[in-house]
């Protein structure tokens, strides 16, 4: 019994001391951009996101390295390519085509296009303003 308690406090000191973890940190932002997913001129906001393994919580090395930018109009989330996300950490500005952008996921969808509102799917018409979706 003594030793089965042992191990187990030695498994929960390792598994606490090594281990995994991702972070995400902000980059900067792009300016006077054209969103692929609403089409409105905004700023999007870029975050580098990576996965990291630690030893006494000191990160060892990383992977999965990818950035994000966030359309500051219909919070619509995009990849950004690796050359443009580099470019924007290194320099401070980019000027990124439609093609660095991948789309993740599309917020855009229920919104009214006058007041931005939000609607329940199915939706006709805006229940804040009465435009037609």
């Amino acid at each position: 019994m003594q030793y089965q308690q042992e191990r187990r406090c030695l498994i929960l000191f390792f598994i606490g001391i090594f281990g995994t973890d991702a972070k995400v940190a902000p980059v900067g932002e792009i300016q006077g951009v054209s969103c692929p997913v609403c089409a409105s001129s905004c700023n999007l906001a870029v975050v580098k996101r990576f996965h990291y393994f630690h030893a006494f919580f000191i990160p060892v090395f990383r992977w999965g390295k990818g950035y994000l930018a966030t359309c500051g109009c219909c919070a619509s989330v995009l990849e950004l390519s690796p050359q443009q996300g580099k470019e924007l950490e290194h320099t401070g500005s980019c000027r990124p085509s439609p093609q660095d952008f991948h789309l993740i996921k599309d917020n855009n969808r229920g919104r009214c296009p006058h007041c931005k509102a939000f609607n329940p799917p199915g939706s006709r018409f805006c229940n804040h303003c009465g435009a037609g979706l």
